[in-house]
This record gives structure tokens, sequence and C-alpha cells, in this order.
């Protein structure tokens, strides 16, 4: 029986290694931090300018300004 090359990508059992990196060079985190404080994060890195830019009705007219569909009314 042939042993298996073991895979050296920073994952350790299916999780992610602290300080691991995800493709293209995204800091994978604190495995520990909760999804809420990761989205969290990541949108107060977002500038207002492009927070401004964001539709008022985007969470109940989602798939009219991703495919094109008829906007609902308000």
């Amino acid at each position: 029986m042939r042993k298996r090359k073991k895979r050296n990508d920073g994952l350790h059992g299916g999780r992610a290694a602290v300080g691991a990196t995800a493709k293209g060079g995204a800091s994978l985190g604190n495995p520990l931090q909760s999804i809420l404080d990761t989205v969290s994060e990541a949108t107060r890195q977002v500038p207002e300018v492009d927070w401004a830019r964001v539709p008022t009705d985007l969470s109940k007219n989602v798939d009219h300004y991703l495919y094109g569909t008829k906007k609902k009314e308000k």
C-alpha cells in the first residue's frame, strides 16, 4: 500500500491554520472569530462614498440589480 503524500497548504483537518491565507492572499484570520465579526470588519473597510452608491431597496430588489428582472414596487 502506497503512502499518501502530505499536503502542505496550511490546512489541518479541514481547518485553516492560524495566519493561513486563502487564494489571492486574503487572510483567513482567527478561526475562533465569528462570521459576524468578520463581516463587520470587512464592511468597516468600505469607504462611505461607496456605501452611498448602494440602492436603498437592494434587499427587496436584489434580483433586479443582479439579473435585470422587473423591479418590485415599494
